[in-house]
C-alpha cells in the first residue's frame, strides 16, 4: 500500500515520464518506418520499381564480362565508372523498351530468352555466328584455347554454382543480356518503322522545299586573332529572357552535376631522391653479383627463384628481349633506367632449346577435400584407380581415349585433349611432361586430385632462356612526400571559397584542373583520372558550392585539394544557378553577331578581299541542299542553311551559324524536284525520323527522360 501511495503521490511525474518513454518509442518506430520508405536508403528506382539487387547483379556480371574480353583481373577507377554507366544505361534502356514493346503486344518471356540463348550458342557452328557469342568464344579461346572454349560454352550452365567458373558464368549472363537487349531494340524499331506513314502531301512539301544552291563559301572561326579585341556584352534582361524561353529544354537537368576545381600537387621525386634511388640500386646490384641468385632472392623476400624458360617474344620490355638473348649464360644484366619510372638489373642463368607447348590427353580423378566434398573418390580410391589406369594404358590393354568416357564427370570428351603451353604451367609439371616421350604416360598429383597425362605431340624446338630481373620504382622519398602534403594542407587551409581558390593557386603557380558538369558516378575530373574520392566528396550531403575539401592522396601520384565551383541539382535549374552558363552562351552568340557585322562591312571590298584579309580559304562551286544534313552541306549547320537559302543571288553576305560565321555568295538557286512516286522523299523522311542509329538513340534518350528515375548509386559506390 505504501508503494501504491507513493505512486499516487507522484502520479503526474510518472505520467510525464511514461509519456516521454512512449514518445521515444513511437519516434523510434517512426524513424524505422521512415528508413523503410525513404529514398535515401534506396540505391536505384525506375518507374517506382526498386532496382538495387538487379543493379548490383548486373554490375557484377558486366565487370566479369569486361575482365574476360579485355583479359584483365582489375580495373582503374575510370574503367570502373564506365562499367557502372554501361550497366545503368542498359537497365534504363531495357526498362523503356520492355514498356514500349508491351504496348505493341510483344513481351520477351523467360522461355523466349532461353530459346534465344540456345540459338545463339548453336550459331557458333554456322557460317554466320551471333556476334555476341562469337566475341565471347574468341575471348575464351585466347585464354583457354579453341577446343576448351567450345567445351566451356557447351557446358556453361554447369558453372553457375561452381566457385572456379562463376566469373565465366557471370560474363556469359552479361553477354546474354546484351544480346537480348539488342534483339529488343531491333524488334521495337522494326515495329516502330512499320507503324509510321508518310503522306504524299508531306513528301511533296519536302520536294518543294528541298532547293539546291551553288555557292562560294568561307567558314570563319570567331576566335581568330583578328577578332580577339571584340568583347561582347550581355544585359541582365537578355539573360532572363533567354532563361524564360529555354529553361524547360536547355536547363532541365536529368541528373545532379558539379563543377569541380582541383589543385594538383604532383608527387615527383626530387633530384636528391633520384640520386638516392640510383645509389640504392647500384649497391643492391653489387651485392647481387657477390651472392648466388637463391641467396639474393631470399634476402629480397622473393622466395624460390622462378625457373620458367622464356622465348624471346615472351619478353615485352623493349630492348630487354634482345639483351637477354644476346648475353651468354651466367652474364649479368647491368642496372638500367626504363622511361624514368623503374630501375632494372638481373642475370641470365639458363638456356635450352625446348618446345613451347605439349599436346596431352588427360583423365582427371578428383578426390574429396575440405573445399571439394562432392568429389567422387576418396584420396586413396583416386590413387588406386590412377595407378590402375596407368598400367592398363602402358600395357596397351586400352587407349586413353577409350577410357576417358568413364571419367568425364559432366565434361565433354573433347575437353580432355589440349595443348599445354609452357607459360602458365607449373615448371615442374611441364619439365616432367617434356621428359615423357610421345605416347608416354605421366601421373601427376594435384592438390585435389590425380591427373593421368599421355603426351601425344609437342611443338618444334625453340631457343629459350631462364633469367631473373629485379625492379625498383622511381618514387619520391617520404621526406618529399610529406613536404608536398604539407604544401597541399597549407593551401587548403588558406582558402574558403572558389574565388580565393583560383586566385591563390594562380599566385603560387599551382596547377588547377577544371571538371565541368561532373555527375555523381564519374571517376574523372576533367583530365584527371581515378578521382572517385573527389567526386564522392563533392556529392556528399553536407558539401555545398564554394566548399573546400581536405587533401586527397590520389594513388601516391599527386595530392589534390578540391573546390565545388558550382552545384546543380536534377530538374529545372533556377535562374541564379544557370546564369553563368547563360552568360557564356549569349556572349558566344553576340560575338558571332559582332564578327558577322564586321565581315559584312568588309564585304564592301569584295568576297576575295575578305578571304585575303583574314587568310581564310574560299571554296567555289559548293553545292548546298536545303534538306541536307551537316555532313552533306560541307559542315554548314542548319541555322546558317536557313539563312543562306533566303539570300539574294550574287550578293555576298555573312551569316551566323551555331558556332561559326559563314561568308556566302549564292551563285545559283535551283528549285526542288519531286522524285518518281515520291520514293526518295519518303525514304529521306524515314531516315531522318527513325532509320538511323543516332535517331534511335535520340528516341531512346527521350523515352528514358520521360521515366521516373531515382539514381542514388553514389551513396553505395563511394569508391
Amino acid at each position: 500500500m505504501a508503494a501504491i501511495g507513493a505512486i499516487r503521490k507522484h502520479g503526474v511525474l510518472l505520467l510525464v515520464i511514461i509519456g516521454l518513454a512512449l514518445l521515444a518509442f513511437i519516434l523510434g518506430d517512426l524513424s524505422n518506418v521512415h528508413r523503410t520508405f525513404s529514398n535515401k536508403y534506396v540505391m536505384a528506382k525506375i518507374d517506382g520499381k526498386k532496382m538495387d539487387q538487379q543493379y548490383s547483379k548486373q554490375y557484377e556480371e558486366n565487370t566479369a564480362l569486361m575482365k574476360l574480353l579485355q583479359n584483365k583481373t582489375s580495373f582503374e577507377d575510370n574503367e570502373t565508372y564506365q562499367i557502372h554507366e554501361m550497366t545503368w544505361q542498359q537497365m534504363l534502356q531495357d526498362a523503356v523498351l520492355d514498356k514500349q514493346l508491351a504496348k505493341l503486344g510483344l513481351t520477351f518471356t523467360p522461355q523466349m530468352i532461353e530459346d534465344f540463348k540456345e540459338n545463339m550458342v548453336a550459331s557458333l557452328s554456322t557460317q554466320q555466328p551471333n556476334q555476341f557469342i562469337a566475341q565471347f568464344a574468341n575471348a575464351l579461346a585466347q585464354i583457354y584455347g579453341p577446343e576448351n572454349a567450345m567445351g566451356i560454352i557447351s557446358n556453361i550452365e554447369t558453372l553457375a554454382n561452381q566457385d572456379q567458373g562463376k566469373d565465366i558464368y557471370n560474363a556469359y549472363q552479361a553477354l546474354v543480356r546484351f544480346a537480348v537487349s539488342a534483339e529488343k531494340q531491333q524488334n521495337y524499331f522494326a515495329l516502330a518503322q512499320n507503324s509510321i506513314y508518310f503522306s504524299d502531301p508531306l513528301a511533296k512539301q519536302l520536294a518543294k522545299d528541298n532547293n539546291m544552291a551553288m555557292v562560294s563559301l568561307m567558314t570563319v572561326n570567331p576566335e581568330l586573332t583578328a577578332f580577339q579585341n571584340m568583347k561582347p556584352e550581355v544585359s541582365e534582361k537578355e539573360m532572363k529572357d533567354f532563361y524564360n524561353i529555354h529553361k524547360s529544354d536547355m536547363f532541365d537537368l536529368q541528373a545532379d552535376n558539379r563543377d569541380i576545381n582541383v589543385a594538383v600537387f604532383p608527387i615527383n621525386p626530387t633530384p636528391a631522391d633520384l640520386k638516392a634511388i640510383e645509389d640504392s640500386v647500384r649497391k643492391d646490384f653489387t651485392n647481387f653479383t657477390q651472392q648466388s641468385i637463391a641467396e639474393f632472392n631470399l634476402s629480397k623476400g622473393n622466395g624460390v627463384v622462378d625457373s620458367t624458360y622464356f622465348k624471346e617474344s615472351d619478353i615485352n620490355l623493349p630492348e630487354l628481349d634482345s639483351l637477354i638473348f644476346k648475353s651468354s649464360v651466367g652474364s649479368f644484366i647491368e642496372p638500367f633506367l626504363y622511361e624514368n619510372v623503374k630501375w632494372y638489373f638481373g642475370k641470365v642463368f639458363g638456356a635450352a632449346n625446348r618446345p613451347d607447348s605439349v599436346l596431352v590427353a588427360t583423365i582427371e580423378l578428383p578426390f574429396k577435400t575440405a573445399q571439394y566434398k562432392e568429389a567422387p573418390y576418396s584420396k586413396k580410391e583416386a590413387h588406386r584407380i590412377a595407378d590402375s589406369l596407368v598400367d592398363v594404358i602402358k600395357s596397351n590393354q586400352a587407349s586413353i581415349f577409350a577410357l576417358q568416357p568413364n571419367y568425364l564427370y559432366g565434361r565433354e570428351q573433347g575437353d580432355t585433349t589440349f595443348w599445354l603451353a609452357e607459360r602458365g604451367t607449373m615448371p615442374t609439371l611441364y619439365n616432367n611432361l617434356l621428359e615423357t616421350p610421345n605416347g608416354g604416360i605421366y601421373l601427376y598429383k594435384a592438390p585435389n586430385g590425380y591427373i593421368v597425362f599421355q603426351v601425344l605431340d609437342r611443338t618444334q624446338l625453340i631457343e629459350k632462356r631462364q633469367f631473373v630481373l629485379y625492379d625498383y620504382d622511381v618514387n619520391a622519398s617520404e621526406a618529399t612526400f610529406n613536404a608536398l602534403r604539407s604544401q597541399a594542407n597549407e593551401f587548403a587551409a588558406g582558402v574558403s571559397n572558389n574565388e580565393e581558390f583560383i586566385a591563390n593557386a594562380a599566385k603560387k603557380g599551382i596547377q588547377v584542373v577544371n571538371g565541368e558538369k561532373v555527375t555523381s558516378m564519374m571517376a574523372n575530373v576533367g583530365q584527371l583520372p581515378n578521382c572517385r574520392d573527389i567526386v564522392s566528396w563533392a556529392f556528399s550531403d553536407d558539401v555545398k558550392k564554394d566548399n573546400i575539401s581536405d587533401v586527397f592522396n590520389i594513388d601516391r601520384m599527386y595530392f589534390a585539394v578540391a573546390c565545388v565551383a558550382q552545384a546543380r541539382e536534377k530538374g529545372v535549374q533556377k535562374y541564379k544557378d544557370a546564369k553563368d552558363d547563360i552568360k557564356t552562351i549569349l556572349e558566344r552568340k553576340n560575338k558571332l553577331n559582332m564578327v558577322a557585322d564586321q565581315l559584312n562591312k568588309d564585304l564592301a571590298s569584295g568576297f576575295n578581299a575578305v578571304a585575303q584579309k583574314y587568310s581564310i580559304a574560299a571554296n567555289d562551286s559548293v553545292m548546298l541542299s536545303f534538306a541536307g544534313d551537316y555532313y552533306m552541306n560541307r559542315g554548314v549547320d542548319s541555322k546558317a542553311i536557313g539563312q543562306i537559302f533566303n539570300l539574294p543571288v550574287n550578293k555576298s553576305a555573312a551569316v551566323c551559324g551555331n558556332n561559326m560565321v559563314y561568308v556566302v555568295n549564292v551563285k545559283e538557286l535551283r528549285d526542288g524536284q519531286a522524285s518518281q512516286n515520291l520514293m526518295m522523299e519518303k525514304n529521306y523522311l524515314q531516315n531522318e525520323l527513325i532509320g538511323r542509329e543516332r535517331n534511335e538513340n535520340t528516341l531512346l534518350s527521350y523515352l528514358i527522360s520521360q521515366s521516373k528515375v531515382l539514381d542514388n548509386r553514389v551513396r553505395f559506390y563511394q569508391k
